[in-house]
């Protein structure tokens, strides 16, 4: 018959209690709710989730970067963390140019063309992406967007599936906010 040791029992419930320390333990995780807005624009949290990193409180805010109101400015961060997203908006009265779109491709890092649904054109690279898309409303006949996400942050899944689709999600969402007409 077998029978546990003392020793035997004693190395059991040494390493099964390493084991449930490890699995208690694993780096603080992300304690508040994933947003259902993402700087006033709904956004669904499949694609949002996958972006957000670790940390106790999330803060977002949305303004008007300089003096003509063109610009719009936004930021997902945790609070006293990493930023987790950045777009700056712009409303333009034509189109982004072709010279536009080979200095982003020249501006990122490992960028490429790529196609998006509804845009002019998208440069993608690691971390950032870039494209021009129509609105067709008096204030804009388009639209910018430069978007920024955390590269490295503690929690993310940061790749190109996953910014490409955070993209796409708020694009068509900032659009339908805007009044955007063209699509």
């Amino acid at each position: 018959m077998n029978t546990p040791t003392p020793r035997k029992t004693a190395a059991l419930a040494l390493a099964a209690a390493g084991l449930l320390s490890l699995v208690g333990c694993s780096g603080g995780g992300r304690e508040y709710a994933v947003p259902h807005r993402i700087c006033e624009v709904p956004m669904p949290s499949s694609a949002v989730e996958p972006l957000l990193p670790d940390g106790k409180k999330l803060h977002q805010s949305r303004r008007l970067i300089g003096d003509d109101g063109t610009v719009t400015g936004c930021q997902t961060a945790v609070v006293d963390g990493p930023l987790a997203v950045s777009v700056d908006i712009t409303e333009l009265d034509k189109p982004l140019t072709e010279d536009d779109r080979h200095s982003s491709l020249e501006s990122l890092e490992h960028a490429r063309n790529i196609h998006m649904s509804g845009t002019h054109w998208a440069v993608q690279g690691d971390s950032r992406l870039h494209l021009s898309t129509p609105c067709g409303t008096k204030a804009a006949d388009s639209l910018s967007f430069r978007f920024s996400f955390a590269k490295e942050a503690e929690g993310t899944e940061v790749t190109r599936d996953t910014t490409l689709r955070f993209a796409e999600e708020f694009v068509q969402g900032e659009k339908k906010k805007e009044g955007c007409t063209a699509s």
